[in-house]
Parts: structure tokens; sequence; C-alpha cells
């Protein structure tokens, strides 16, 4: 974890630096920077085995199109265009001028989230129920004599403390059920994903195991570690029925909070798969300077199948209920998502 923070200090700080940098082009040969990257993903990216990514093949493709004489733009894409060839959002190139990011995990689906839709009609639905506490919108919704809580999250890099938490749940004391929308959630700090978690459980249970890519074959792993759903310290908690709403845009660590939900019986996920990205980004610095990072690691859930195998829901972890933003009611003024949640938790169907 400690590598993961200094990683992204170092990002912070080219970034930051754009400007100055831009005069100093890097001297470094393109073939030797090429040949690093590749094999640094050769030797530690955790899915290819998963992927079923020929890395080799890759290889072949794009060895042709490194000249020495190449601007630095020009070798910019050639090295992110191979590194999109893993499908991953964790899969990132850093220069002082742009970085790579793939796209494709949320654009391939419908976006399935209408935040004007969910302010207007319900979170100020009774403004005087309605709270902005730390980076939680919430409310309390009543519906045909019973009362849901609603909390909407946006990103779990946004912090809070015990005592943000401790208000929400306070307002959650009486409700029937809680719905959390965690729509277009692009991930964040694992730490905010498990002490959210934490408010919804009485017994500690494992949330999935977490294996580490531990040599230069695609799956040279390290034993499984349990990752465990820690109930929180605070009395303040809901236990009882909830709904997690999810969508493509639910990436990272918001998948790695599902996983978490999933162990427990008394929640649904609802709504899209989720974009997934259960592998740990590190990375480290190319000769040429750049910065690079991709997953190291797979979060396995702690569901078998049949022959016992654990499930690797690295391209999306899947709902519980499969529901789309049905356009037409959302022009009427309904998220048919939550309102499918409302329906669950009124009926447990």
């Amino acid at each position: 974890m400690k590598k993961i923070v200094l990683f992204i200090m170092l990002l912070s700080v080219l970034w930051g630096c754009t400007d100055a940098f831009l005069g100093e082009q890097p001297k470094q040969a393109p073939r030797d920077t090429f040949e690093y990257l590749w094999e640094e993903i050769r030797t530690k990216y955790s899915y290819l085995g998963y992927k079923e990514v020929d890395w080799d093949s890759v290889y072949t493709k794009y060895s042709p199109l490194i000249r020495p004489d190449m601007s630095q733009e020009a070798l910019f894409r050639v090295l992110a265009d191979m590194m999109n060839e893993l499908r991953d959002g964790h899969v990132n190139l850093m220069s002082p001028f742009t970085y790579s990011v793939y796209y494709p995990i949320f654009l391939g689906r419908p976006e399935n989230y209408d935040g004007r839709l969910l302010l207007e009609r319900y979170l100020l639905r009774d403004i005087e129920q309605y709270f902005i506490t730390g980076p939680f919108q919430h409310t309390v919704l009543d519906t045909l004599g019973k009362r849901f809580g609603l909390i909407t999250y946006r990103s779990f890099s946004s912090g809070f403390s015990s005592a943000d938490l401790n208000f929400v749940f306070q307002k959650m004391a009486n409700v029937d059920g809680v719905i959390l929308d965690l729509r277009s959630n692009g991930g964040g700090a694992i730490q905010n994903a498990h002490n959210l978690a934490g408010r919804f459980t009485d017994v500690e249970r494992i949330g999935f195991y977490s294996r580490l890519k531990s040599g230069p074959n695609p799956e040279d792993f390290g034993p499984e570690q349990a990752v465990r759903v820690i109930p929180a310290a605070s009395p303040l908690k809901f236990t009882g029925n909830m709904a997690v709403l999810t969508n493509r845009g639910s990436y990272s660590a918001t998948s790695m909070f599902c996983l978490h939900m999933r162990a427990l019986p008394n929640i649904r996920l609802i709504g899209d798969t989720t974009g997934g990205g259960l592998g740990v980004p590190n990375g480290g610095e190319l000769p040429n300077g750049w910065t690079y990072r991709f997953s190291v690691s797979q979060s396995l859930s702690p569901e078998t199948n049949g022959s016992g195998q654990r499930f690797n829901w690295e391209s999306g972890v899947p709902p519980h209920i499969q529901v789309d933003l049905d356009a037409a009611q959302a022009a009427l003024g309904f998220d048919s998502m939550l309102e499918r949640a409302l329906l669950y938790l009124e009926s447990g169907q």
C-alpha cells in the first residue's frame, strides 16, 4: 500500500510540473523504453492469463513501429496502444504532456445514471430530510407507508470521518431499508471502502480473497489472503435489508466494495454489472522518465462455482438483479433502477 501511495504522489508531482518538463524531452532511445515496458508487463501484470492475452503476439505487432528517430508523441501513442491491448482501466502510461486511459470499459454500455433526475425527484423530494454530510448526500423517502433511506456516494477518493458516518446512520436508524447509490463511482481509496462496508454488518465476514503476482509466468501467484469485512466499532450501523445500485462506471474500489456487499446476506446489488478493476495497481518509471502502472494482484470472490473455483470478476461484479435506466420512465421523472431497488426493499423480490 505504501508503494501505491508513493506512486500516486509521484504522479501528482509529474502532472503539476508539466510546463517545466515540456522543454526537456527524454533522451533515452525509444527501443530501450519499449523493451523495458513490454518486459515489465510480461512478468508482473496479473491478468494476462485471465484475459487470454498473447503478449508475445503483442510484441510482434508493436515492435516494428519503434524507430530511433520517432517523436515523443509517436512513441507515447505506440506504447499506450500496446498497453490498451490489456483492456484494463488500471493500465495507464503517464508523460509530461498526456496520459493514457482505457475508456471502452464503460463506453460500451448505457450510462445508467442521471444525476439531475436523482437529485430533483428523490434526494430533494423532502427538503427537510435532505442532508449533505461529508461526501454523502442522503435522505429518507416515504413510500407506501414505509420509510427507506437513500445514500449517494460519488467517489471513494472522497474521505469521510467517523462523525460523518455517525450522522448518516443516525438518520437511517428507523428506516425499513436502505439504498446506497454507487453508480458512476469510479473508485478511489480502498480503505474508505473497508470503512464504509463495516457499517453494514455486525459479523466479521470474508469479503474477498487477494493474491499477488509472484513470478514471470501468467499464473504465478502467491497464496490467497482473505480480506475481511470488519464490523465498525461504532454502534451506529445498518444491518437490515439494503440495495446497492451499480453501473459500468462503478469501478476499482467500488467493485471491491461490491464484493464485500455480496458477502452479506441482507444486501442485493441492483443495476448493471460494475466496471471491474479488482486488481491493485502498481508501477514505476521507464528508462525515458515516463511513469506507468498496471494491476499486480487479483481479487477473488469467496463464492465458488460448481467446480469449487472462486469467481474472478475482474471484468465486472454482476448484480443480483439486472436492470437498466429506462429513458421513457426517466422522462416521466422516475429512475427505473432506483424504483427497482424500492420494489426489492418493499417486497423482498
